[in-house]
């Protein structure tokens, strides 16, 4: 068991060491504007994705039932948590892969949310080149076209001082 378990993770460990390139190259093309690459970084991913979900959930199913053969029902268990359970040497093995899963996810996490951060700031500099580019016309009070100038009293026309006595 513990070994399928160190398997399991050092599998998970592969796809997230690909999912961090890809995050890069993702990166990359947002910063060069390439929605062709983005889109192709994307679908590279959604693969990775759904095997990572596939190694996630048989890592619990294995958890799940190594716990039930041992007369362990403990819900959310962590893998700190078994790591007395298992002899020295495979729990030493298990604990460094573990690790290295962390230090990958968060690395994909930190990666991520600097991808986002682009992707906003990309977003509102969008905007704000399309405010620019449209027309504005700031100064309507003094244009002579605003809605205050539908009284009677236009210019050319004759004001009661201006007529005959």
């Amino acid at each position: 068991m513990v070994n399928d378990l160190i398997k399991i993770i050092q599998a998970m460990v592969t796809v997230h060491q690909t999912l961090n390139d890809l995050a890069v190259a993702k990166q990359d093309a947002v910063k060069k504007g390439d929605m062709k690459d983005l889109e192709a970084v994307m679908q590279k991913e959604a693969p990775l994705i759904q095997k990572l979900r596939k190694l996630e959930n048989t890592r619990m199913h294995l958890i799940s039932q190594w716990q039930d053969e041992k007369g362990l029902v403990k819900e959310g268990v962590t893998i700190d948590q078994l790591l007395p359970l298992f002899p020295e040497k495979e729990s030493r093995e298990l604990e460094a892969w573990s690790t290295r899963l962390i230090e990958q996810m968060i690395r994909l996490k930190e990666q991520n949310d600097l991808n986002e951060q682009l992707l906003e700031d990309s977003l509102r500099f969008v905007n704000v080149t399309l405010d620019a580019m449209r027309p504005q016309n700031h100064f309507n009070n003094y244009s002579g076209n605003g809605p205050e100038d539908d009284d009677d009293f236009k210019s050319g026309d004759h004001s009661l001082f201006d007529s005959k006595a």
